[in-house]
């Protein structure tokens, strides 16, 4: 080998040698950039972290306090479904008391059954002029029709009165006013219409709940009467005041009251 040619070898090896010294740089740089860049992204990434875990504490931290209330609020809870509990209790007892008070002042009055039905039909029949069990009809009948249904009457125009009387045993059984055309105007019944009762069993209070309130209440001597209104009749209930319990019952006719005078 001529010495030319090995200064051209050394020329080319000390080349080849520069070559791959730079190559190594320039390949190295890149890969400390990238790694830089890692760390960079590591820090960043780090540091982005940190504030989520610093609220969530944060949040964490806030929802105890809600906590907190929520427990408070189940805790009042209770306490205002008791208050609201305890009211109904008192109200009641008040409304039992009340009802207490009520039926001592108003007791609820119990009528025999049979004296209730001979009650209501004796409000229906009467507007028709008549009671029940007798004949006569207050307002039509005549004083003939009277004598032909019952006789000679026992008392006739007694104390100079338009009245005639029929008695039974020692006591009036029936009663009628005579009136002008010798019409009868009251019908007068002393006596229940079978043998199951007695008008004296039939108090006051027992009218006045079968019939309700009476038109009127009067007093005529020593009797009490109690009026209804049955058409074109009145429908009275008449007994002692100092009993309030039924002596008889009278059908008056208004239009044919006026007396036609005593008779003896």
């Amino acid at each position: 080998m001529t010495r030319k040619s090995r200064k051209i070898l050394t020329v080319f090896a000390t080349s080849m040698l520069l070559l791959a010294a730079c190559g190594d740089g320039e390949s190295a740089k890149p890969q400390e950039e990238e790694t830089v860049k890692e760390n960079k992204g590591a820090v960043t990434s780090t540091e982005q972290e940190q504030p989520k875990k610093e609220e969530t504490t944060d949040s964490k931290e806030e929802s105890k306090p809600s906590t907190e209330q929520q427990q408070n609020t189940s805790s009042e809870k209770p306490a205002t479904s008791n208050k609201t509990e305890e009211k109904p209790k008192k109200d009641d007892t008040a409304d039992k008391n009340t009802t207490q008070t009520t039926e001592k002042k108003n007791p609820i009055h119990a009528v025999n059954p049979i004296h209730r039905d001979f009650l209501q039909f004796q409000l229906k029949s009467a507007h028709n002029g008549m009671t029940e069990g007798v004949a006569i009809e207050s307002g039509k009948s005549v004083y003939e029709d009277v004598i032909k249904a019952y006789g000679k009457p026992t008392t006739e125009f007694s104390n100079d009165t338009n009245y005639v009387e029929y008695v039974k045993k020692g006591k009036v059984q029936y009663a009628f006013a005579v009136g002008r055309g010798d019409r009868i105007y009251d019908v007068r019944t002393f006596e229940a219409p079978d043998a199951s009762f007695k008008l004296s069993d039939i108090s006051f209070d027992d009218i006045t709940t079968t019939l309700g309130k009476p038109a009127s209440i009067k007093t005529a001597g020593s009797d009490q009467v109690l009026t209804y209104n049955a058409g074109k009749n009145t429908l009275k209930f008449v007994g002692p005041s100092s009993t309030k319990k039924l002596d008889h019952i009278s059908i008056f006719n208004q239009k044919s009251s006026e007396p036609m005078g005593g008779k003896n």
